[in-house]
């Protein structure tokens, strides 16, 4: 089993046969199950496994893809049509890991936020309600939305305080896109790196 280096997981373990068993509790006919906020995977009672949880918020403008980033990362279908989110949405992601030291086998339980624009800014406990007991939070932007890369240093201001201990994340979306070539060659390279 390979770990990278400073990797406290097994990062291939869901290819090896003993993560069968717990692959098969987030799995149902070989797509992932959808949970509830109140829900978890059903675990046979000699399966001691203990569940970390993670709140995660989306943040970002309208039509940057925050719903379809949320469907993605749990498996499941994104709607082909953009509509605005009208309130908050939530989505729950299990992932079993294999601890590298002890060989412990945990569920990290990601619970992925999601609020339109407008609600936040008609309602004034939308974003408060996002941001409480937070763990992370994912600033979109869109390759194919230039002000939404601009507005991101706002974004970030108007969400979180300094002294925040929240692992904040900036994510590109839509990379697949068309107009992401004019937009990307505008920028120089030290403003964007992005992954593969």
């Amino acid at each position: 089993m390979s770990v990278p280096p400073g990797s406290i997981i097994v990062s291939d373990w869901h290819r090896f046969p003993d993560s069968r068993e717990f692959f098969s509790r987030i799995l149902h006919n070989k797509k992932r199950r959808k949970f509830g906020l109140l829900e978890a995977p059903m675990m046979p009672p000699h399966m001691n496994v203990d569940i970390v949880r993670y709140k995660v918020f989306i943040s970002g403008k309208t039509g940057v893809g925050k719903s379809a980033l949320a469907a993605r990362l749990a498996g499941l279908d994104f709607p082909k049509m953009h509509y605005e989110t009208t309130g908050i949405e939530t989505t729950v992601v299990f992932w079993p890991v294999r601890l590298k030291e002890s060989g412990r086998v945990l569920f990290f339980r990601f619970e992925l936020w999601d609020c339109g624009e407008s609600a936040i800014r008609r309602f004034d406990h939308m974003l408060p309600s996002c941001k409480e007991q937070v763990d992370a939070i994912l600033f979109l932007f869109s390759f194919t939305d230039r002000g939404s890369f601009d507005d991101l240093s706002n974004q970030i201001t108007r969400i979180t305080e300094s002294s925040d201990r929240v692992v904040k994340l900036v994510v590109g979306t839509k990379r697949d896109r068309k107009r992401r070539n004019t937009f990307s060659r505008s920028l120089g390279s030290s403003d964007l790196q992005s992954g593969r």
